[in-house]
């Protein structure tokens, strides 16, 4: 049975790794590894729901060595922190999944334009350059073979697993005009994490929607370079406006395009239907979804819809931040790396209401 070293297990991309591989027939946590965590403290003392669930003692990366008794790791961590061990790891040949934007780049001058984006990230230059190539990128949909053979997968941000999933049909085949779209993103507030931020306080969320980095947000440089691969090479360009809502979870983006060629809804519906064929997660909808549709699994909810001239689309897009935009990719993408069925241990539907 592989052996998962969860680093970053505090937070709550960590915790949804956790629960679900607890519920994996295949793989089982060899260790969780956090920060700033005191001694003997168990993980279901931060998260009493764990109690009789999991109730491992969480060690420090003083007490630990990153990589000791797994098959691979995963690193739900903020940007640079599995740089540090990464050529480590490679070199030991223990493979590894990670949240952050560290690894979804092939060169360094796309991760230094994902970089100089980051609010958090103070110098561009990647400490691994090298191994960016032997990495995949973990959309899981349109990189399988890419992910089955990798040592190394860069999970897709959160925004872009949506926004690629709702227009690769559209750029595949070359309809999008001059490669552009724009993009309005919905977000819960469990985007940000477990860390609290003036931005995040109950007083000023409650009740309110919030743009935030307009026109400048991290993650549209990986969906420009994705899209772009899907259609004539050249990177795509996405104008996108991520808004914070006063709810938990979900993402919904509403994509806005102009089309090369006219459309009715029944040929637009049935690009996607036959693109996602063979995708058990991607759910094509007659109607506009909305953000409970999709909360607490793994599905990417589609529906588009057409200008009366047929030369303008509206995409929407709805999946839960936590899941298809972090953990549930992540144990996606571990699927198929071990070769198990990609729905393993993702069986679980929507809760609703």
């Amino acid at each position: 049975m592989p052996r998962v070293q969860l680093v970053g297990a505090t937070g709550y991309g960590g915790l949804g790794m956790l629960e679900l591989i607890l519920a994996h027939p295949h793989f089982e946590i060899s260790s969780l590894v956090a920060r700033d965590v005191r001694p003997g403290r168990k993980i279901s003392d931060i998260y009493p729901h764990l109690v009789g669930r999991c109730d491992l003692e969480i060690t420090t990366v003083d007490e630990v060595n990153i990589g000791d008794e797994a098959d691979i790791v995963v690193f739900s961590t903020p940007d640079g922190v599995s740089q540090q061990y990464a050529k480590n790891l490679y070199d030991k040949k223990i493979r590894f999944i990670d949240y952050s934007g560290d690894f979804r780049f092939e060169s360094q001058v796309d991760y230094a334009s994902y970089a100089e984006k980051h609010p958090s990230i103070r110098d561009s230059t990647h400490q691994t350059e090298n191994l960016l190539s032997a990495a995949a990128y973990g959309v899981s949909e349109l990189n399988q073979p890419a992910i089955s053979n990798a040592d190394i997968v860069g999970n897709p941000g959160c925004f872009a697993i949506g926004i690629i999933l709702g227009l690769a049909p559209l750029f595949k085949q070359n309809l999008v005009a001059e490669q552009i779209a724009s993009v309005d993103g919905l977000t819960g507030s469990s985007g940000a994490g477990k860390k609290p931020a003036p931005l995040q306080h109950f007083s000023h969320l409650n009740d309110n929607v919030v743009p935030y980095r307009v026109m400048s947000h991290q993650h549209t440089v990986e969906a420009e370079i994705a899209l772009g691969r899907l259609g004539n090479g050249s990177r795509a360009t996405v104008d996108f406006i991520p808004h914070l809502l006063g709810t938990t979870r979900g993402i919904l983006n509403t994509m806005h395009i102009n089309l090369d060629k006219t459309l009715t809804r029944e040929n637009l519906l049935s690009i996607f239907g036959e693109f996602y064929l063979d995708n058990e997660f991607v759910r094509i909808l007659e109607t506009a979804p909305t953000l409970k549709d999709t909360v607490s699994s793994n599905y990417c909810d589609i529906s588009g819809f057409i200008s009366d001239d047929g030369r303008r689309a509206v995409i929407v897009t709805s999946i839960d931040n936590l899941m298809k935009g972090q953990s549930g990719s992540a144990l996606q993408n571990m699927n198929i790396m071990f070769g198990y069925k990609e729905t393993t241990g993702l069986e679980r539907g929507p809760l609703y209401p």
